[in-house]
This record gives structure tokens, C-alpha cells and sequence, in this order.
């Protein structure tokens, strides 16, 4: 097993584990806040809820055997789109929906109703729920420390995204020991407060994450391939792909078709192709490859056609 291999690895399995801890936390709290008439485990069961999607679209990325293992630039298809908006919907309907009850229930502790906090917290879930956020946090604070020594991209957005708000798990779990102690108007007073901090948990989310994994070329092809032709010894690029957002990370594909007199030297130009593109666009990921040059293939092709002949074998070159 090559290094490359034994990264993804141990990411898919970190990721795995925080994804089962994050849906184990999210039952308990959507079944306790609902059997306990919680409005505040409830908002922060929808605020799981966008820890767990974050988590699956980082093990989208590593599981992807066509993505390239560190600094990966991702791309998706329908699934990941119907997700995220069967997501949005479903948080926008369920918040709302928790904003009124919990809006009705402070006018109706404001005015004097009979019973304007119905939330009962039982202690068993109290307790539950305080041990599950502890490890969701060390889990955090573990796969922090890995994705760095791992050098791991998706590894990191999902654990960055994570911490950002661990400090608010912490404050819930504090709110809940007071309404347990009989301050029940704090349930839906916290519930108010939380509904919008899971709307900018989301929207982090849709504007650091999905961003990344967005298909649409991020770098002009003709002007990959006018760079390229730049270097000596390049006769043609061909078959550019580009992925990614220009200024956080790129994943650029190129086929250089290299003149005979230069193809022992492939390696350096593909060192120096990847140096001009890292200089004009920022952090990229560079995979080239290269063959020679034949007399029949550049007769008959047509100016700007891409050849679609695969690489001669013991001739590629992978520069990262």
C-alpha cells in the first residue's frame, strides 16, 4: 500500500467515525427534544444536521477514486445537488416552523398562560446527550490534529466547520442543566437564538465546501494551453481539464505532446509548466502527461482538435 493510499485511508475512516458519532448524536437529540418537547434540543438537532452533511461531502471527496489524495478539488453530480436542496428545504420548513412555536411560546409566558413551557427534559436524556457532545468534540479535536499531519483537504474543511462551533454544543448542554434545574423559559428563549446561527452553520457550509465541489472549469483551456506552448520543447496541449476555485485550489489535467528531441526531458517541462500556473493562478494540483510527437498525428490534425490517443505507455508523468 503506497502512502498516497494509507492517507485516504485513515481520512475515510475518521471521516466514517465522525459521521456515525454526528448521526448517533443527532437521534438523541431529535428524539429526546421531541419526546421532551425541547425546542432547544430540536435547533440543535437541525444544526447536527449540517455537521452531518458537511461530513458527507468530505467522504464524497475521499472515496472518489478519480480525486487526487491531499489537496483535493472535488467534483459532484445529482446526488450531491438533490441533497442539498432537499436539505435547504428541509431546514427551512423545520426552522420556521420552530421559530413560530418557539415565538408563541415566549407571548405566552409574557402574558401569563397557564403553560407557556411545556418542555419536561428528562435527566437520562440530559446526561446522554452531555456524553455524546464530549466525544463529537474529542473526535473533533483528534481528527484536527490528523487531517494536518495527513495534509487532508476534505479532512480539514469538515473538521474546521466542526470546532467552529463546538463552544455552542457546550453552551446548549449548559442550558439544558438549567432548564432541568426548573428555568424553563430559557427553552425556547435559546431556541430563537440557535435557529439563525444554524442558518450561517449552512450557509459556511454551502459557501466554503460546496464551492469545492463545483465541476465547471475554473481556468480557461486556451489559456492553459497558450502557456504551455511557451516552454520549449512543446509542440501541442491537448485534453485540458480544470476543477476547482482559482485563488483556494485547482486540479488541472493536461496532455502535452512534446517534439522527439524533448521527451527525455519531459519531466523538467512539466515541472516548469506546473511553476508558470502555480505563479499566474495560485495553489494548484498539475497533472501532466506526455508523449512525442508524430509526423502523422500533427498532419492530419486539425488546429485546436484535442487528440484523444491515449499516452504511449512508460512515457506519462504525474507532478503534483
Amino acid at each position: 500500500m503506497n502512502e498516497g493510499e494509507y492517507q485516504r485511508r485513515i481520512s475515510y475512516r475518521l471521516l466514517l467515525t465522525t459521521l456515525w458519532a454526528t448521526l448517533l448524536l443527532l437521534a438523541v437529540q431529535a428524539i429526546g427534544g421531541w419526546a421532551n418537547q425541547s425546542l432547544t434540543l430540536l435547533a440543535e438537532a437541525l444544526h447536527t444536521l449540517v455537521d452531518g452533511f458537511s461530513t458527507v461531502l468530505s467522504l464524497v471527496a475521499v472515496t472518489s477514486p478519480q480525486r487526487q489524495m491531499g489537496r483535493e478539488v472535488w467534483g459532484h453530480g445529482r446526488a450531491e445537488v438533490a441533497g442539498t436542496l432537499v436539505l435547504c428545504a428541509f431546514l427551512g420548513f423545520t426552522g420556521v416552523s420552530l421559530l413560530l412555536i418557539a415565538l408563541r411560546q415566549v407571548l405566552g409566558g409574557l402574558t401569563g398562560a397557564a403553560t407557556p413551557f411545556p418542555v419536561a427534559l428528562d435527566p437520562a436524556v440530559l446526561r446522554f446527550t452531555a456524553a455524546m457532545v464530549i466525544l463529537n468534540i474529542a473526535l473533533g479535536i483528534y481528527a484536527s490534529y490528523q487531517a494536518r499531519s495527513l495534509s487532508s483537504q476534505a479532512l480539514k474543511l469538515n473538521t474546521r466547520h466542526f470546532l467552529a462551533d463546538a463552544w455552542l454544543s457546550i453552551v446548549m448542554v449548559g442550558v439544558l442543566l438549567a432548564i432541568w434545574q426548573g428555568q424553563r423559559w430559557l427553552d425556547p428563549v435559546f431556541a430563537l437564538l440557535l435557529l439563525p446561527l444554524v442558518g450561517r452553520s449552512l450557509w459556511r457550509v454551502l459557501n466554503e465546501q460546496l464551492p469545492m465541489l463545483l465541476r465547471p472549469t475554473a481556468i480557461a483551456p486556451e489559456a492553459i494551453a497558450h502557456l504551455a506552448t511557451q516552454v520549449e520543447g512543446v509542440t501541442r496541449c491537448t485534453r485540458i481539464r480544470s476543477r476547482g476555485m482559482v485563488g483556494r485550489q485547482v486540479w488541472v489535467e493536461i496532455h502535452l505532446v512534446l517534439h522527439p528531441e524533448f521527451v527525455e526531458s519531459a519531466e523538467t517541462i512539466g515541472e516548469q509548466i506546473d511553476a508558470q500556473l502555480r505563479q499566474r493562478y495560485g495553489p494548484l494540483r498539475t497533472q501532466v502527461w506526455v508523449e512525442p510527437a508524430r509526423p502523422y498525428q500533427d498532419a492530419f490534425a486539425e488546429p485546436g482538435m484535442p487528440n484523444y490517443l491515449p499516452p504511449s505507455s512508460g512515457s506519462g508523468g504525474d507532478w503534483a
